[in-house]
């Protein structure tokens, strides 16, 4: 069969990035809308970043960008973008800024609303220009070609896709993230992880994205723990790693992880590297039937010592080497610890039955196998 690798975006990395983006941002537009939190705004981020991009183009900020955001959220960026003529869109956050700023640059060439292009290719004009400055270190959304958007009517999270969708630049610098909280770091980091690790062993998975998502396991091994005590090289490698697992995953395609994942950020609103890191190691032994010398190589690239083991002994290190990355991060390991109880795992096994993301795991997932995997994290 035929294998296929859509280019990402132009990366901007290292110091100076922000002033080397601010150079080009003038060639994009006139006047830029901002997709920010407020988090970004109180941790001075907003202001760092908008003061270096600000000298190329005037600015407005929608900094109203929740966790798992909505399709209400995506309309309210779209108004500000509306009355204030922006005609260039800066993304400056994690995953949640990122795809409400690509939602809106959507709008703002095709019209409508966010909702009428859920799927793949539902529009045709090409988006506004949008330029990326992630803060965390896992969403790689980017260097994706899509966007996830929660319809609250459905408790369904819309995917939004197309290779018109990439970002013009993504902005790399490692001031942004140098003061990132270790809580966030950790479970972002294990956001990185979830997609480099389900895109390794994808059905959709190929020489090109193998590279890239082998790569960004191993310095996600070597730095996920430091990054997460706050060590701003380890940072900065991470934010790195995080691009890398996002190209490498857009292509090959991801899995169970993020059917349960998704799940349970549409009823429960978890926060999506956190929910990740709950099934992460579960999905892993359950897959290692079907790829176990890709597996073993993951837990190779994990630092796992592997020699003079079999495949399926080596693959079974990684499902280890996750747990022991996961305690050492202190992220959650529990539903119970995430306030999601046992008596939902049902209706949320149904609804991760019918994910877009479940067909690319390399084993068949059964209604049953779901519902084994949500009861371990019990």
């Amino acid at each position: 069969m035929s294998q296929h690798f859509s280019s990402p975006p132009r990366l901007i990395m290292g110091a100076d990035a922000l002033e080397t983006a601010a150079a080009e941002l003038a060639t994009l537009g006139t006047h830029a809308l901002v997709v920010t939190d407020p988090g970004i705004v109180a941790a001075g981020i907003h202001a760092t970043v908008t003061h270096v991009l600000g000298s190329a183009l005037p600015t407005t900020t929608f900094a109203d960008v929740v966790g798992n955001p909505d399709i209400a959220t995506v309309r309210r960026a779209d108004a500000t973008r509306r009355a204030s003529g922006a005609d260039v869109i800066v993304a400056i956050g994690g995953g949640s800024s990122i795809d409400v700023a690509k939602s809106v640059a959507v709008l703002g060439a095709n019209g409508g609303d966010i909702a009428d292009y859920e799927g793949v290719d539902r529009f045709t004009n090409r988006p506004l220009p949008v330029l990326v400055v992630p803060t965390t270190v896992g969403s790689g959304s980017e260097v994706t070609k899509g966007a996830v958007i929660m319809n609250p009517e459905t408790q369904v999270k819309m995917i939004i896709v197309s290779d018109l969708m990439f970002a013009t630049i993504a902005v790399l610098d490692p001031r942004v993230v140098a003061r990132l909280p270790g809580r966030i770091a950790a479970t972002t980091g294990m956001d990185a992880l979830t997609h480099a690790i389900e895109a390794y062993v994808a059905k959709g998975a190929n020489p090109v994205t193998d590279a890239l998502n082998l790569g960004a396991i191993e310095i996600i091994g070597k730095n996920l723990v430091a990054a997460s005590r706050g060590d701003a090289d380890a940072l900065y490698n991470m934010l790195v790693a995080s691009s890398m697992a996002g190209i490498g995953f857009h292509d090959a395609g991801l899995g169970a992880v993020h059917a349960l994942a998704n799940t349970l950020g549409a009823h429960f609103g978890v926060h999506h590297g956190t929910a990740n890191a709950l099934f992460l190691p579960y999905v892993i032994d359950f897959n290692i039937p079907a790829a176990p010398a890709r597996f073993a190589r993951i837990a190779a690239a994990l630092g796992e010592d592997v020699a003079g083991l079999d495949d399926t002994q080596a693959a079974l290190r990684a499902s280890a080497a996750v747990h022991r990355l996961a305690d050492e991060t202190g992220v959650p390991r529990r539903l119970a610890d995430v306030n999601v109880p046992a008596d939902a795992i049902g209706e949320l096994a149904r609804d991760a039955l019918t994910q877009a993301d479940l067909p690319g795991n390399p084993r068949e997932a059964s209604l049953e196998d779901l519902i084994a995997l949500y009861e371990k994290a019990i």
